[in-house]
């Protein structure tokens, strides 16, 4: 049997991580937020400047 390969973009993974919850940042516990979930959103602007729109599933 073999594994399934994760395709999902890093910087997805931690918009998903870095999301707020109850206002805070459940890994970094700042309030609102947190410098890895705006690097990450910077970058998936990036990537969808780069290859257009990209689905997220909303959870």
């Amino acid at each position: 049997m073999t594994q399934a390969v994760d395709t999902t973009p890093a910087w997805q993974q931690d918009l998903d991580a870095h999301r707020q919850r109850d206002g805070r940042c459940p890994i970094c516990r700042t309030p609102k937020r947190c410098w890895p979930w705006a690097n990450a959103n910077s970058a998936r602007i990036i990537a969808q400047m780069m290859t257009g729109p990209v689905s997220v599933p909303r959870g």
